[in-house]
């Protein structure tokens, strides 16, 4: 367990650390600063093998018309996670460690669904890390994830969205990975929305 926990940290804070700063620093091609600009979300995908399986995975790049703290708030809200994370039926919060809350999800369509737990935690003043506690109940093998808030032009945000997520089940990987990936990289438009809804109200 205390070495899962090391891999799996080790390769989400290299990704925390390396996607805000490319993006800072000019990585992102023209295009993709066009993009940006005129409100797309733009999005790189990666697989990763890690001694637990393979995962899955992306990184998603947004500007939001709100301040760092006005998105941090909502990062915050339990609550706001039904909205956040597509095709959530339910995010029930199920327990408190300290400022750590713990959310098990259930997500999916109307045929088929499925729960698990997530364990999400303010790392520093600009980032939210997200997990998947093994310890409950769950129907995906992994994942694990991070939000991080940075100040852009004219009082709004750049939110870096990153997830890694593993299939245990061969069937479901093989049909259904691409478009698990796909519905997962949709956080950062979702997020978006849900934030400047209620900027508006």
């Amino acid at each position: 367990m205390a070495r899962r926990l090391l891999v799996l940290l080790a390769v989400l804070c290299a990704l925390v650390c390396a996607a805000p700063r490319r993006a800072r620093a000019g990585s992102l091609t023209a295009d993709e600063k066009t993009r940006l600009a005129r409100g797309e979300v733009v999005k790189r995908t990666f697989d990763v093998e890690l001694p637990q399986g393979d995962f899955i995975g992306g990184l998603g790049y947004v500007i939001i018309a709100a301040s760092p703290a006005e998105v941090m708030d909502v990062l915050l809200d339990p609550g706001s996670y039904r909205y956040i994370f597509p095709l959530t039926q339910e995010a029930r919060l199920v327990g408190r460690t300290g400022d750590d809350f713990f959310l098990t999800l259930r997500q999916g369509g109307a045929r088929v669904s499925g729960e698990y737990t997530v364990r999400a935690r303010r790392e520093t003043p600009s980032l939210v890390r997200f997990w998947m506690d093994p310890t409950r109940p769950h129907d995906i093998g992994d994942c694990w994830g991070f939000f991080r808030v940075d100040p852009a032009e004219g009082g709004r945000t750049l939110l870096t969205y990153g997830a890694l997520l593993h299939l245990e089940f061969g069937v479901i990987k093989l049909l259904f990975q691409e478009k698990i990936r796909s519905y997962a990289l949709q956080t950062p438009e979702l997020l978006r929305g849900y934030v400047e809804r209620g900027a508006r109200r």
